[in-house]
């Protein structure tokens, strides 16, 4: 069964829910014929229901994801067979796709659902199906399997056991939840050379009870472990799941990778599988013993690990053998920490920070752990400095476990990784720390003094000519050495900013010291242009998973009308709403479990999350809002704006311009602007040569990098230069000559006109400020945000 026939049935569904009537039977049948479906005039009456039922809320269906039936077609592909099941059939998408490939003259089709059962034989006629448990229909069955697929039952917990027979003929007893008992049943009806592809919960490769462990003794393994795009089977569920390929033989190497929405990708992952050699990348393929599996995370934490070692010049160490005493805290309010030396609390929920005194406690104290430091090995306070660091941390949240709130216990604290140079080398980083303290601390000194002096501006008038000489004598006390050193730091930050962005400031640079006019109005355009650009970038990853955006882009569009806004005549107002709802929506994937932070990782291709926590942060949506409420009451005042006024407004305008670039900190040094300019598969990797986007120089450099994905020469992307992976941005954005013969300039989507074309604007290249025409990919885009 196609994606999209599946879609036009919750089409159906919808409409009846919100009152309208059931389909007329011709109309139905006319609308399911386009998809390719051809249903008998006797069957249209037991439709209607059957799609009603089937799709109940307690049925459990949901969408089977693109790439997974496009991964099997291939891991299929020039096999044949003679009879192929799906013991878990749900409306038989996965079974369908099996059938085709391998032209097998008999398929099998379990569920117990009925009306799945009733929808499922409407939907692929082709298949015998049968109503009842499946371990009894598997059981049942005579003939051999040469294929197996399924999408086992998440999380479905079983107090009953199947019994199969061992290699040695003695029978094995297996208990363990019912997905995994319907593997186990399906792959013992495996024909010698048959093969079973299983969609499975992460619990099946940690679980001391999963019948993982026994599959040797039933003479299985498991060959592949290929990890399914985070949020694959959203919004039903987050939840990490993984294909498994399981064959009749013995292996003590399991081959895994991480697929994705991007066909080349996964096409080059089963390229090195079937080949049997490791990718370049993680994503692309390693090969590991299946008992020692935890999941990627911990493969790429290891892989993280060596690579920090170098950088500290020091092997890591296990946090237990630095500590002396481990204390976790306990609920009640007699609860108190014992008294200890060089001791550190570590959360053992959240991502907040380590601290060293009661006093800092941001959460209970049954939320903390103490933990006693070996003052011969390490101070407190360094141990603390490290796990607050970035990469600190990531090694916290990996270490976690539970399904509901993932928290660390005694054993992970023990377990967590520290790197300790020696003492000498811990007390020079901690007194250069102590110097950076006591320089910000200056520097909020002068901070609160501006602000006293404000203060009294305001709130007495009177005292303007105290004010100004006191502030007179403050300017007096800044040197000129340290105006030109922060106007030079400026600067350089802004050729660290995207060449959109960037060369905007250049702009801004370039214009007269004295025409504050055209200098304000350019740091106008930088606060529109970026608000634009983080909106390409929110709405580039969400609407990467389809499932995850259609659950927000009702909301959102609904917000717009309520504020006369749209895409269609985009403006500051409509990106700066696109930033705050969807900066919400990824603070709570940010907040979330585990599964919800890894599903932020994958729409925004950044297993460091530094891209997603920086951008949806509330400082930024601030800092655009306010420039935003600037523009508004500017445009709405009619006069000739004059120098003072303009002078005032290029130093409001410039104020928010650090404000921005303190709530993006160092972003744009790990995560850069790309855009390919070809690609080459080499040794088992995509080497990509890309132009890096950085800075205000239209000049590019370029790169060539090793990649997890093949990417597209028309577009741009984000990428996290330690990743391998990259986000491909809509095309509301675009970079090059214009003409051809001129230097690369920017242009940012501003509207679609009525004769059907896009006009777009550039806020820098003044010899031609728009594009006009038929920008079909971008057409495309806006469609996507605005249709249901």
């Amino acid at each position: 069964m196609k994606p999209e026939l599946f879609k036009e049935l919750r089409k159906i569904l919808n409409e009846i829910a919100h009152g309208a009537k059931p389909p007329e039977p011709n109309a139905l049948m006319s609308r399911l014929a386009e998809l390719g479906l051809s249903i008998p005039a006797a069957a249209v009456p037991k439709l209607v229901p059957a799609i009603l039922n089937a799709f109940a809320a307690r049925a459990g269906l949901y969408e089977v994801p693109r790439p997974l039936l496009e991964v099997l077609g291939n891991l299929l592909q020039g096999r044949s067979a003679n009879v192929v099941c799906d013991p878990w059939a749900g409306l038989g998408a996965v079974l369908a796709v099996v059938r085709e490939v391998t032209q097998a003259p008999k398929a099998f089709a379990f569920t117990e659902n009925e009306a799945q059962f009733i929808l499922g034989r409407i939907l692929v006629g082709d298949a015998k199906w049968q109503l009842g448990d499946p371990l009894e229909l598997l059981n049942s069955m005579s003939a051999d399997l040469d294929v197996v697929a399924s999408i086992l039952p998440f999380g479905a917990k079983s107090d009953r056991s199947v019994v199969l027979p061992g290699i040695d003929g003695t029978p094995v007893e297996l208990r363990d939840d019912f997905g995994n008992l319907i593997l186990a049943a399906a792959a013992a009806r495996l024909s010698n050379e048959g093969v079973g592809f299983f969609v499975v919960l992460p619990s099946f490769f940690f679980s001391q009870r999963s019948v993982l462990r026994q599959l040797p003794v039933l003479g299985f393994s498991v060959e592949a472990a290929l990890a399914l795009p985070s949020g694959s089977f959203a919004p039903y569920t987050n939840i990490e799941t993984f294909l498994v390929v399981v064959r009749k033989n013995s292996t003590s190497r399991m081959f895994v990778a991480q697929l994705s929405s991007d066909t080349n990708t996964n096409l080059q992952i089963l390229a090195n599988f079937k080949e049997g050699k490791e990718g370049g990348r993680l994503e692309l393929g390693r090969f590991i013993d299946p008992l020692s599996f935890k999941g990627l995370d911990s493969i790429r934490l290891a892989e993280r690990l060596h690579q920090i070692g170098s950088r500290f010049g020091t092997t890591a160490v296990r946090l237990e053998e630095l500590a002396t005493v481990i204390n976790l805290g306990r609920f009640g309010d007699d609860f108190k920490f014992p008294q200890q030396e060089n001791a550190i609390f570590i959360p053992l929920i959240g991502i907040s920070n380590v601290v060293e005194s009661l006093e800092d406690f941001t959460l209970k104290p049954q939320n903390y752990a103490q933990v006693a430091i070996d003052p011969t090995r390490s101070n407190a306070r360094f141990v603390a400095g490290f796990l607050n660091s970035e990469f600190g941390k990531e090694i916290r949240e990996l270490s976690k476990s539970g399904a509901v709130i993932p928290k660390l216990n005694k054993q992970s604290l023990k377990d967590l990784t520290v790197f300790v140079p020696d003492l000498p080398m811990q007390k020079t980083i901690l007194e250069i720390e102590a110097r950076i303290a006591a320089e910000q601390n200056t520097f909020l000194g002068l901070q609160n003094e501006l602000g006293v002096f404000h203060r009294e501006l305001w709130t007495s008038p009177r005292s303007a000519p105290d004010v100004n000489q006191r502030l007179a004598a403050f300017s007096s006390r800044l040197s000129g050495n340290l105006k030109r050193h922060a106007a030079e730091r400026l600067d350089q930050w802004f050729e660290t900013l995207p060449f959109p962005l960037a060369s905007i400031l250049r702009a801004w640079q370039a214009t007269s010291s004295q025409d504050f006019k055209t200098k304000h109005e350019h740091l106008l355009h930088f606060f529109e242009a970026s608000a634009e650009f983080v909106s390409v970038i929110f709405l580039s990853a969400f609407s990467s998973n389809e499932a995850l955006f259609a659950a927000q882009k009702q909301k959102m569009l609904e917000s717009m009308r309520r504020q006369n806004l749209s895409f269609q005549r985009a403006t500051f107002g409509t990106w700066k709403l696109v930033v705050e709802y969807l900066g919400k929506q990824t603070r709570q994937l940010l907040s979330g479990d585990k599964d919800a932070r890894a599903l932020c990782a994958d729409i925004f291709s950044d297993p460091s999350l530094a891209l997603p926590e920086t951008l949806s942060g509330v400082g930024l949506a601030a800092i655009l809002s306010t420039t935003n409420k600037m523009r508004n009451d500017w445009s709405g005042h009619g006069g000739v704006v004059g120098q003072e006024e303009a002078q005032l407004r290029n130093e409001q305008l410039l104020s928010e311009v650090q404000k921005l670039r303190e709530a993006m900190a160092e972003m744009w040094t790990k995560v850069q602007l790309i855009h390919a300019l070809h690609c080459r598969p080499r040794r088992g990797v995509f080497e990509n040569e890309v132009a890096v986007l950085i800075g205000s120089n239209s000049e590019f450099l370029t790169e060539t990098r090793s990649m997890a994905t093949w990417l597209d020469v028309e577009r741009l992307y984000l990428c996290n230069e330690d990743s391998g992976r990259a986000l491909k941005l809509l095309p509301l954005i675009q970079v090059g000559p214009t003409p051809p013969s001129a230097k690369n300039a920017c242009y940012f989507f501003n509207r679609l006109e009525r004769d059907g074309s896009a006009r777009f604007i550039s806020y820098h290249f003044i010899d031609r400020p728009e594009l006009r025409g038929r920008f079909d990919e971008a057409m495309e885009a806006i469609r996507m945000f605005t249709e249901f």
